[in-house]
């Protein structure tokens, strides 16, 4: 029987030197709170000059859960970079990750629910993600335009835990992963960490989106056209409950030949 082999992880205490060893261009940002307050902007924009069309372009963070699931809204953040209108962060391809479901009611016909994100699970939704198309997200396109791959259960996603989570975006494709972090404090004011490998997903996924929408992808180019940037932001949360994110790190380096 042929067995899964985790994806390679450099530990998030590594991930500066790695960079810089390897001559990859990098930035590391400040921690960025979830949850916002009220009245507040529900993303961070991070400038990022264009990668070239051969170059992949990441980020690397941990979120720390905290509360940020404790009412059942549907709360989850996205990751996305490499957007094509320069002045709406909102925009390029990443991930979705948090308490999705696969479906929501429908007032008008409650036998008949209104489909969302596919291969989540059952309303009210669970811990879950999957790759998503932000610049075709526009608000009046389906879900099954901008949906990229078909969403992964992600059981051991809960409150009260740290996540590290990896986005990698190139014209072509985009991959992410998800690990569970233990964090333990030595007497002498260090720490020690554990990376359990959850789970990963990629997009777009062709037999999953065979046909859907004009042109097979919902798009009419689905390749890249990307001016840079990044983006972090948050769906769907109750402005009082938070999260945070820390040790975000943002780089971009050359395709292999």
């Amino acid at each position: 029987m042929k067995t899964h082999t985790p994806p390679a992880l450099v530990p998030t205490e590594e991930l500066a030197s790695y960079f810089r060893s390897r001559g990859i261009a990098f930035t590391t940002a400040e921690p960025l709170s979830l949850g916002f307050g009220h009245g507040n902007d529900q993303y961070r924009l991070y400038p990022y000059p264009a990668p070239a069309d051969d170059a992949t372009m990441g980020v690397f963070c941990e979120w720390h859960t905290e509360d940020y699931f404790a009412l059942d809204s549907g709360p989850h953040i996205a990751i996305g970079m490499r957007g094509p209108v320069g002045d709406d962060p909102h925009r390029g391809r990443g991930l979705a990750i948090g308490i999705l479901a696969n479906c929501t009611p429908n007032p008008d016909a409650p036998d008949q629910p209104t489909p969302l994100f596919r291969g989540c699970p059952d309303p009210p939704g669970g811990p879950a993600f999957f790759i998503e198309d932000f610049t075709v997200c526009d608000g009046l396109r389906p879900v099954c335009d901008w949906q990229l791959s078909a969403g992964r259960h992600l059981p051991a996603l809960q409150g009260c835990g740290t996540y590290r989570i990896d986005v990698h975006v190139s014209r072509e494709c985009v991959w992410a992963g998800v690990w569970k972090v233990s964090i333990k404090r030595r007497e002498n004011g260090g720490e020690t960490r554990a990376y359990e490998f959850l789970a990963e997903t990629s997009g777009p996924d062709a037999a999953f989106r065979t046909g859907a929408g004009p042109g097979g992808w919902g798009c009419e180019d689905p390749l890249d056209r990307g001016r840079g940037n990044a983006f972090i932001g948050t769906g769907f949360s109750d402005p009082e409950n938070h999260s945070w994110i820390g040790n975000i790190h943002i780089a971009h380096w050359k395709n292999p030949a």
